[in-house]
Formats: C-alpha cells, structure tokens, sequence
C-alpha cells in the first residue's frame, strides 16, 4: 500500500540520519497516515480513506 495521502499527495521524502560522528546514511521521513471516513461537500456516504493528520485536521476546521 502507498504511503500517500490520498487529498493532498503528501509522501515520503529522503533525507539523512546524522551520527554524533557526523556520517550521514540514508533514511526516509513517512508521512503520519491515519484512516478517516470523511464525507464529501455535496453531502453523501462518508468514504474511508488515508489522509495524513494535517488534512484531518483542515477537514474538522472548515466543517
């Protein structure tokens, strides 16, 4: 399954780790993904999907 909001598209990107010896390796910073129903604006069934908590939270503040 794809790490990915499904509103926003937000998803991983890459980054560093940084010892305190400072050798940097690879690593990945996941989006936090969570699974809401969520209604459409018209109204209707809401629909499960996997949004990241920023847009839950925009979700509950214009609603």
């Amino acid at each position: 399954m794809a790490k990915r909001c499904e509103i926003c598209g937000k998803g991983p990107v890459a980054g560093n780790n940084v010892s305190h010896s400072k050798v940097h390796t690879k690593r990945r910073f996941m989006p936090n993904l969570v699974t809401a129903h969520i209604a459409p604006k018209g109204g209707g069934v809401a629909q499960r999907m996997r949004i990241c908590t920023r847009c839950l939270r925009t979700s509950t503040k214009s609603a």
